[in-house]
């Protein structure tokens, strides 16, 4: 039989593929399959194969079931290409069994993805992921500007998209010509995207070399075949493992979920007492208003205390960080946060907790490069509880490891400063001060806390080192130091000053001097947007201001970013200075020059903001919107994945935290393949299910020895270190007693 399929201008002649005919591909193919109903409920059932469908440039073919395993081994050294490449590959591989091991393809780089490939060609041109808009339908209509309908009836009504399965185990010439049209379809268009999106990648990287974090072109070529292009061939492995997890599931204790909803209501109730006695009631009508009522009083009786408002200003931030700051100084602000997460953990959390075995939803490819969990559980990012709730076993305690199983929860240690210290040395040159602090495994938490106060590293207390983690860690993504102080308190719990964090920056400084040379990088950069964007040039600048102008001199036309970083200092400080030597003032002459050109900034501002800039108020946050918008420029990580259109801070967010996610994805990759079952992932922490035995210390070897090597393989010749915890549960102070383990590990 033949079947001509066509997608607009796009035609191919299918025939059905027989093991006789052999091998008809030679390089590359599209592929697709077609299966019974995919049960959502249910993500560890693999729906049953009905169709495959194969084609290139020149022809295609229908492929029954019992012909795909010959078929795959006629095409064993051909790669492959598909859309949402995981979904394909663990249905071929139900159907293949022991004959051939479908991801071994994966490691070779012979399978590419049009979805992850979409994905990052609209990360590298747009600086989005695309996240919900990449669906086949929707790359073929965006990058084709092809119609591929997907809402298709047979003769009989009956919706053609999910009809497959009354054709299980039937020959291809059994099957209606409108379902093989359909599925002939998929696959051509398939073909089609990849050979658009390929050479759209192409393209954009031909003309990358002036992209920040670029190192040059023997580096690109080196890792567009290590990783792929835009790295897809890690991002393809993400996508599978994120599928995995959530197949996988992980277990729920159903009488430690009942107690902790129990003790959840008591708090919860308890709170809103209190809050009751003081004329609140949350959770009903006008509490809103009353919150803000609430609020002002606070503002009366504390003056000095300055409340954020919302974005438009006329109203006061409710946000937890911003209540968090208020909550020490007056019992109804924690009382009100307390009731508040203890109705998220009953509502959102433990209510429907009500099953075996929980499968959240796991996803790859954010921004940054990291994965990410949603669908109502964030296995990811568990909510903080407080003091009373954390007396008892928290929240993370009702996620455990199935009967006669335990959890191994392996952590890399500090590792986006060790991704940081290879980037500062290899990709930029700017030393390696940081690299080599890391490599001789001294810990850089305790360096910098024994600099400040000026102890010996041994005498540096668990409390003084967690003191500086927040600008250990934040400091290198360009955070200031009021924004460090605000994560210190909300994120950390760490009452700090400006000025002990302006200290912690001083002194992680001179630990790593690469850092402030890092974080300068791009300095004059945005100043000179800005300043080309308002016309900011010496000359108009003298006349404003009364100062001489040497008419002569072709500079003083032309804009100039000392000027443009003026001007952001002007609507930064309220009182601004000069940088040169003791610092002038600036004078009333200079100010309200920056203020009337900064009025024509085509910038889309929150209305406090504008409010602000209107006013001639300075704001640091006005400044940081400025800078934003006009520092925003692609950032390459060292693997070689591209974003566009990066904040100052994100661009070197991006630097450390993209290759550390990298990584780790190869870790865990190498962990999936060894057999093990990961039934958790949280950016560097892997955490697996295994059999309570005497095989635990070895497994625990091997895991961290998966992981260190797929780091490396990122960041060769670093210090990368793996710390694990055997636990009955995702808290990690639940652990196994060490008398029931081997040697290796300790409880």
């Amino acid at each position: 039989m033949r079947l001509e399929i066509r997608l607009g201008p796009h035609d191919r002649n299918f025939e059905v593929w027989t093991p006789s005919r052999g091998r008809v591909f030679d390089a590359l193919y599209a592929l697709d399959t077609e299966t019974l109903a995919i049960d959502d409920e249910n993500p560890q059932i693999v729906p049953p194969l009905v169709l495959a469908t194969a084609c290139d440039d020149r022809r295609g073919f229908f492929i029954a079931r019992d012909d795909v395993a010959p078929f795959l081994e006629a095409h064993r050294d051909v790669a492959l290409v598909a859309h949402n490449a995981a979904f394909d590959l663990k249905v071929l591989q139900l159907v293949v069994g022991d004959r051939l091991d479908l991801y071994a393809l994966v490691e070779r780089g012979q399978v590419w993805d049009t979805l992850v490939l979409r994905r990052l060609l609209t990360l590298a041109t747009e600086g989005h992921t695309a996240r919900g808009d990449s669906s086949l339908t929707d790359c073929v209509r965006d990058l084709l500007g092809l119609d591929l309908p997907k809402i298709l009836r047979d003769e009989r009504g009956e919706a053609v998209r999910t009809g497959f399965g009354q054709f299980l185990g039937r020959l291809p010439r059994e099957i209606p010509a409108d379902y093989l049209t359909y599925a002939g379809r998929d696959t051509l268009a398939t073909w089609l995207l990849f050979v658009e999106v390929n050479q759209r990648i192409r393209r954009v990287l031909s003309g990358s070399r002036g992209t920040w974090g670029f190192v040059d072109d023997a580096w690109l070529r080196e890792v567009i075949g290590r990783f792929g292009p835009l790295t897809h061939h890690v991002q393809l492995r993400a996508s599978i493992l994120m599928d995995a997890l959530r197949a996988n599931g992980i277990a729920i204790d159903a009488v430690r979920r009942a107690q902790k909803l129990a003790q959840v209501q008591r708090l919860r109730e308890s709170c809103r007492e209190r809050l009751r006695r003081r004329g609140f009631l949350p959770g009903e009508p006008g509490c809103g208003k009353a919150l803000q009522s609430v609020l002002a009083q606070y503002r009366r009786e504390h003056p000095e205390v300055e409340l954020r408002r919302t974005p438009a200003g006329n109203r006061y931030s409710t946000s937890e960080e911003d209540l968090a700051e208020l909550a020490g100084d007056d019992g109804f602000f924690r009382d009100y946060l307390d009731y508040r997460a203890a109705e998220k953990l009953a509502s959102t959390y433990l209510k429907g907790m009500g099953r075996d075995r929980l499968r959240a939803g796991f996803g790859f490819l954010l921004e940054t490069g990291r994965t990410y969990c949603g669908g109502g559980f964030n296995l990811q990012n568990l909510p903080r509880e407080s003091a009373e709730l954390e007396a008892a076993r928290t929240i993370r305690g009702c996620f455990v490891a199935g009967e006669g199983h335990v959890l191994i929860d392996s952590d890399y240690s500090q590792i986006e400063l060790v991704v940081l210290a290879h980037a500062l040395r290899e990709q930029f040159g700017h030393g390696g001060h940081l690299a080599a602090v890391i490599n001789d495994g001294r810990d850089v938490h305790r360096l910098i806390a024994a600099s400040v106060l000026g102890k010996e590293e041994s005498e540096v207390t668990a409390e003084e080192r967690a003191g500086v983690k927040p600008i250990s860690f934040g400091r290198p993504g360009g955070m200031g130091a009021e924004r460090l102080r605000q994560i210190a308190k909300s994120s950390y719990r760490i009452e700090l000053t400006t000025e002990e964090v302006a200290e912690r920056i001083a002194a992680y400084e001179r630990l790593c001097p690469e850092l402030p040379v890092f974080l300068r990088d791009e300095h004059l950069e945005p100043g000179l947007v800005i300043a080309a964007t308002l016309g900011l040039t010496p000359g108009s600048y003298e006349e404003a201001t009364g100062r001489y102008r040497d008419l002569t001199d072709p500079e003083t036309r032309s804009p100039q970013a000392w000027l443009g970083g003026m001007l952001l200092k002007v609507l930064r400080e309220a009182e601004p200075r000069t940088s040169r030597g003791e610092g002038r003032p600036y004078t009333i002459e200079e100010r309200d020059y920056f203020w009337d050109r900064a009025q024509d900034l085509p910038i889309a501002l929150d209305p406090a903001l504008r409010l602000q800039l209107g006013g001639r108020r300075a704001d640091p946050r006005l400044a940081q919107a400025v800078r934003d918008w006009a520092g925003r420029r692609p950032v390459f990580t060292i693997t070689g994945r591209l974003r566009a259109g990066a904040t100052f801070c994100s661009s070197r967010n991006c630097i450390f935290q993209g290759p550390a996610a990298d990584g780790a994805i190869l870790g865990l990759w190498r962990v999936w393949r060894a057999g093990h079952r990961i039934v958790n992932f949280v950016h560097d922490q892997v955490v697996v299910e295994a059999p309570l035995d005497g095989r635990i210390g070895e497994r625990v070897v091997e895991i961290e020895e998966h992981m260190k090597q797929g780091m490396l393989d990122v960041i060769p010749g670093m210090n990368v270190r793996v710390e694990t915890v055997v636990t009955r549960s995702l808290n990690k102070g639940d652990r196994v007693l060490a008398a029931t383990l081997a040697p290796r590990v300790a409880g």
